[in-house]
């Protein structure tokens, strides 16, 4: 309380001393001829009848002219009829009246005439202002506005991406997806199924001795082996004759036009070869790691290596502006068994990812019989590729 009163009589004395000198300059204006208290009721009149005409604008900005003054308003200097003090308080209406009511805007009193100030900045507003939606019966200026509009969008942004965020995390917790590493098998478990002698607590490798195969404990990384997948990967080449795999495929045309308008339209179909991989331990691993891939290679995540773009990043400086569709893959390029010098079999294999374009045809997306080698894909695949080793430690 004590500050608003102190404020109002700085207000209240500065506007009197602005009106008290432009009433002596009228005065020394007319050679001495009319009094300055004339001179103050006459402007006072004068100014309460430009601030009328002016009220239609909508807010209130400086006076770039002052009322006229000639030699033939004579007559009105007698007309005392508007006081100083209802000068003072006519121009300090406004502001009394903005700090009751802060949702009409801010206002000040600025040599001696109330102003409207804007709402981001605080500053006095010119001839030119901009009404704000958000801030109702506020006005700012262009720059301000400018600044306020930016704001709103990158608000607006990071709401959308929450909201993107936390259904992301719901789709993923009911589809079970993203690897962990409580998932991996455990090699101690392994070894009783397989009745084994020795129940290795850490890594574990494979020994061959006079024709036979035995488990041993390891600390060697390279040598470790993980006893479960081995065994799954070693039924299917016994039975199936062939390696495992998978892939996710496009839902075929009738599941399509039964799921038509639903979310589970936009969805892909897992394919495991064979079929029992489906709820084994190597059919989630390579599960995972397929949807992973395209994670990344579609920006979903920051790229493990500096320096790695994403498809999505090598399309937008792509010369040719065009639709596409592609799909990737892991491959092993080369796999082989070494023996060590105390007859441990070292596992040797060099893996990669390979990209193909692929277009509509009969059955639907086919692959397309040649992908050009500048395509987005084909050159995240590339530096995949590449990065591979350094991708697999990390």
């Amino acid at each position: 309380g004590r500050s608003a009163g102190a404020r109002g009589e700085r207000s209240i004395s500065a506007a009197r001393r602005a009106l008290e000198s432009r009433a002596m300059a009228v005065a020394s204006a007319h050679g001495g001829m009319i009094e300055a208290s004339q001179a103050l009721a006459l402007y006072g009149k004068r100014l309460s009848a430009a601030r009328e005409a002016c009220n239609g604008s909508g807010f209130k900005s400086f006076a770039r002219q002052a009322p006229a003054w000639s030699s033939s308003q004579g007559d009105d200097y007698a007309d005392e009829s508007t006081s100083d003090g209802e000068v003072l308080a006519e121009l300090l209406s406004a502001d009394m009246a903005s700090e009751a009511s802060a949702s009409v805007g801010k206002a000040a009193v600025v040599s001696g005439e109330a102003v409207c100030l804007c709402a981001h900045c605080s500053l006095p507003l010119g001839l030119v202002a901009y009404c704000c939606d958000g801030l109702q019966g506020s006005y700012l200026h262009g720059e301000c506005m400018a600044q306020h509009m930016a704001k709103t969008m990158r608000q607006e942004e990071e709401q959308r991406r929450k909201a993107d965020l936390e259904l992301k995390v719901v789709r993923r917790e009911a589809y079970d997806i993203g690897w962990k590493p409580e998932v991996i098998p455990r090699n101690a478990e392994s070894a009783a199924k397989l009745g084994c002698d020795v129940k290795p607590q850490g890594m574990s490798c494979i020994v061959a001795e006079n024709d036979k195969l035995r488990v041993a404990a390891t600390l060697e990384p390279e040598a470790a082996v993980n006893l479960e997948y081995l065994c799954i990967a070693l039924q299917v080449r016994r039975t199936e004759g062939r390696e495992p795999l998978f892939s996710l495929d496009p839902l075929n045309e009738d599941d399509a036009e039964a799921k038509e308008g639903e979310p589970e339209a936009s969805m892909q179909l897992k394919r495991f070869e064979p079929e029992w991989l489906a709820g084994t331990s190597v059919g989630e691993v390579m599960f995972q790691a397929d949807y992973h891939l395209k994670e990344l290679s579609m920006g979903e995540y920051e790229q493990p290596v500096i320096g790695m773009r994403s498809c999505l990043d090598y399309s937008g400086a792509d010369s040719e502006d065009t639709e596409w569709s592609a799909r990737e893959w892991f491959v092993v390029r080369k796999a082989e068994m070494r023996v060590s010098e105390d007859n441990v079999l070292v596992p040797c294999l060099r893996m990669g990812v390979e990209a193909r374009e692929q277009i509509a045809g009969a059955d639907g997306l086919e692959d397309a019989p040649i992908t050009r080698p500048d395509h987005p894909l084909v050159k995240y695949a590339e530096a995949f590729t590449h990065n591979f080793d350094l991708i697999a430690e990390r």
